[in-house]
């Protein structure tokens, strides 16, 4: 529920609040808000003079959205109070009443408020490592508790139960029916061994290294990641934090659970990403195939369904974000990349930020446009995207 603070100048007549609620019910959805008194999410500016009002509301840490209008000077406070909360550094955004695009933002803002409220309290468990050649994809302890109240649990290896002690789950299996083509039996014990962590340890979302298991006795997590992802769990690899924070901001946002790919080639020409955990909701005609780089296991190959995607990654201090829309131009099946492929066409803007600026290797992909939701969510988190 958001909180709305309505604001006028001190001892204003009745006649500013008059018809405050109908024009708020125009740029909000219906039951997502709420007027009050003290510890707003928006500052509704109805006139001039009410600065020090809007500043008595405001205190250090929290997003505010202001809102004016072109009437009664409504817009010209607010003006003054975003400069004020410029030079303080306290997060916001200045929106007017009268553009047509507000309406979208606000309702861009109720989503995201109630994103990270869903994200607040959740349990990811990293099993292993954060993989030695991801040296800029760990987040430092604690920060993701700080910026979306995500729960970090580390669990060694050590302290799981060897796969192989495990019965093959037939739900797996099932899941897996029409690809009699290769043997799944030790894949459906990985699954059965990761699922018992996450019941084990409450989990919410998984992040796993993966290689020391496909090192040691032959087998991979990508055909279970992929498929938690499809069930709604949250399931990145290689111990990535930036990936899984990404997967479940996106989640609570749109219901959809991320790709997590490469990044194999960026330029102005063409864009290339590849992976092989993807969900088998989001591709056609999918076959289970080996794991790219050792040729071992099982992983996804399959065409990516949707034409339209949204790219995104997020840094290793949570302070930055990469953010496109692009369509996709190829679904190649390279033998030198990973299982499931896609090429895209980007902004030369964004391909020089990819060459120059990349704030690493992973970024996850999924259907539609959302560039314009995440960029209302990084400016509600204090995140700066990349320009």
């Amino acid at each position: 529920m958001i909180k709305i603070k309505l604001l006028a100048f001190q001892d204003a007549p009745d006649a500013p609040f008059k018809n405050a609620v109908s024009r708020i019910e125009k740029l909000f959805p219906q039951g997502e808000y709420t007027l009050t008194e003290s510890n707003p999410d928006v500052l509704f500016f109805l006139t001039g003079g009410s600065e020090q009002s809007a500043m008595k509301q405001v205190s250090a840490g929290h997003f505010y959205m202001l809102i004016g209008s072109q009437h009664d000077n409504s817009y010209a406070s607010a003006t003054e109070v975003k400069a004020c909360l410029n030079e303080r550094n306290s997060p916001s955004m200045l929106l007017d009443e009268e553009e047509v695009e507000t309406r979208q933002i606000l309702e861009d803002f109720c989503t995201v408020k109630q994103a990270l409220k869903a994200l607040n309290g959740k349990r990811l468990g990293q099993i292993g490592q954060v993989s030695d050649w991801l040296i800029s994809s760990a987040i430092p302890p604690g920060l993701l508790e700080a910026k979306f109240g995500i729960k970090l649990s580390v669990i060694p290896w050590s302290e799981l139960a060897h796969f192989a002690e495990f019965k093959a789950s037939d739900t797996f299996l099932d899941s897996f029916s029409g690809e009699n083509h290769i043997d799944l039996t030790e894949t459906a014990k990985v699954s059965e061994l990761l699922t018992n962590a996450i019941q084990k340890w409450s989990l919410d979302a998984i992040t796993v290294e993966c290689f020391p298991m496909v090192q040691k006795d032959g087998v991979t997590a990508c055909l279970p990641l992929a498929k938690f992802n499809n069930e709604g769990i949250p399931a990145g690899c290689e111990g990535d934090h930036t990936a899984i924070a990404g997967m479940m901001l996106c989640k609570e946002l749109t219901g959809i659970i991320p790709w997590i790919a490469n990044i194999n080639k960026a330029t102005d020409e063409v864009c290339m990403f590849s992976h092989c955990t993807i969900a088998p909701g989001l591709v056609s005609g999918f076959a289970v195939t080996t794991h790219f780089e050792t040729g071992k296991g099982t992983a996804i190959s399959g065409d990516f369904k949707e034409d339209r995607v949204t790219i995104f990654r997020f840094d290793n201090k949570l302070s930055r974000a990469f953010i496109a829309s692009a369509s996709i131009t190829g679904r190649p099946k390279s033998a030198t990349a990973c299982r499931t492929q896609i090429e895209v066409k980007l902004t030369e803007n964004e391909v020089k930020l990819l060459r120059q600026s990349p704030l690493g290797n992973h970024h996850l992909v999924f259907p539609g446009d959302c560039q314009k939701l995440l960029q209302v969510a990084c400016t509600l988190l204090g995140i700066d995207v990349l320009k």
